[in-house]
């Protein structure tokens, strides 16, 4: 479970800065409600929001909380498997600009 928090929070702040590249650029749009409507307000907001996502992951790991439960395990393994699959997508518009 520690390796995947890290993978996590690694692949949350690839994602932010794919995200605001790719919105700047109008290349891209926010596909998740919630996400639009931060960026939509603030953008500094949104990149705040992936920043702390990123340390509290980084924060159960350091002080060795991270939770072992059988929900957190499966919420934790949607997570990584649906931002791999986002990774994949911001890799394949990048690929078709340059």
């Amino acid at each position: 479970m520690v390796l995947l928090f890290y993978y996590l929070s690694l692949l949350n702040l690839v994602d932010a800065a794919l995200t605001v590249a790719g919105i700047e650029r109008s290349l891209i749009t926010e596909a998740n409600p919630l996400m639009e409507r931060v960026y939509s307000i603030d953008i500094g907001l949104f990149i705040s929001l992936k920043i702390l996502l990123s340390m509290t992951l980084l924060l159960f790991i350091m002080y060795k909380k991270v939770p072992q439960s059988r929900v957190v395990k499966g919420i934790t393994l949607f997570a990584t498997a649906s931002y791999t699959a986002v990774i994949c997508l911001h890799g394949f518009w990048l690929v078709q600009i340059v």
